[in-house]
């Protein structure tokens, strides 16, 4: 993994130049484009309110049974027999393609699934909302990996339920907290789906919805003066294997500066004019960050212009993609120690 060739660098504007919230770029409000009707619909968001990926509310009254992703009572089936409580399961995430979400278990599982509640998880993960741990990989020195994880109730086994998956906030409060009651917001799953359905047989990749997320994920690893790592992980292998490498800054001009690494020989396309170096294939991307945004909206708000956040993902997309499907694609931050 190529290491940032401004690491020894004090004082880089990553954050500072776009001067907003938390993680409240402009471009966290709409996306606009030609291509607008094709982008991934976002979880909307009420003024002064807690962020939620499920529509409307719920009063401090409502029972339990009745929060969204919460499976409702139901009678037992047991007819007296005593059946142990299914234990919580540590998970990761893989990157999520055509509403799925792919699971990494600990070992050497892997399952994917729909969510069965009203939640795009391309709107949650990666972009700093949930709880992060160590990763596994050797990063440079002062720099850590942070990948996201999550609790994973499995379905009891004689019930029809799915899994239902438990996400803690970065935050108690506020626009991070993804309604997390303490022990992590409940988000009903579909069962494992079968490979050749989650993998889209028949209707392919949504491209345009993959090239969006993949763009804001780089546009919060410049933020935040970041390396994003992509890994490739198969079924029944336990390690995640390295894809690409993307060391991400920006200047006090507010031009995005993205350094790509790959292992795979990449020639054509977005990467005509890479180069080689150390069996790596290197790649340049200057970006600037206004060259992404769109025109202003009826209320003066000024968002991403479609095309072009897809157009400045295209070379990660094109290397990710390089292998085959996504089938269990990963992303993690690596971040400078703390």
């Amino acid at each position: 993994m190529p290491e940032s060739p401004h690491a020894g660098k004090e004082g880089r504007a990553a954050v500072t130049p776009f001067g907003v919230g938390t993680l409240g770029w402009p471009h966290e409000r709409v996306l606009r484009g030609k291509a607008g009707r094709g982008a991934p619909r976002r979880p909307s968001e009420r003024a002064g309110g807690a962020w939620t990926p499920f529509h409307g509310s719920r009063s401090a009254t409502t029972p339990g049974s009745q929060i969204p992703g919460r499976s409702s009572p139901r009678r037992s089936r047991s007819h007296g027999r005593h059946v142990a409580p299914p234990q919580p399961e540590h998970v990761r995430f893989g990157v999520p393609f055509n509403g799925i979400l792919p699971l990494w278990h600990d070992g050497a599982d892997i399952t994917w699934h729909r969510p069965l509640d009203d939640v795009d998880f391309s709107s949650i993960l990666g972009l700093g909302h949930v709880q992060a741990e160590a990763g596994p990989s050797v990063t440079p020195g002062g720099w850590q990996e942070l990948v996201e994880a999550a609790t994973l109730l499995p379905a009891a086994p004689d019930s029809d339920d799915g899994p239902v998956l438990r996400l803690r906030a970065v935050t108690p409060s506020g626009r991070r907290a993804i309604n997390d009651p303490g022990d992590g917001a409940p988000i009903r799953l579909s069962k494992a789906l079968p490979v050749e359905e989650a993998m889209g047989a028949g209707t392919g990749l949504d491209l345009v919805g993959f090239s969006v997320h993949i763009g804001r994920l780089m546009l919060r690893a410049a933020r935040d003066g970041a390396i994003l790592l992509f890994t490739l992980r198969a079924p029944r292998d336990p390690e995640a294997h390295h894809l690409l490498s993307v060391v991400s800054e920006v200047d006090a001009r507010q031009v995005m500066h993205f350094h790509l690494g790959t292992l795979l020989d990449m020639d054509d396309g977005a990467w005509a004019h890479a180069r080689r170096a150390d069996n790596m294939t290197l790649l340049d991307l200057d970006v600037p960050y206004q060259s992404l945004l769109g025109r202003e909206g009826p209320q003066g708000a000024q968002g991403l212009d479609l095309e072009r956040l897809t157009d400045m993902a295209q070379p990660v997309v094109e290397c990710l993609l390089r292998p085959g499907f996504p089938f269990a694609l990963g992303s993690s931050v690596i971040i400078r120690g703390r």
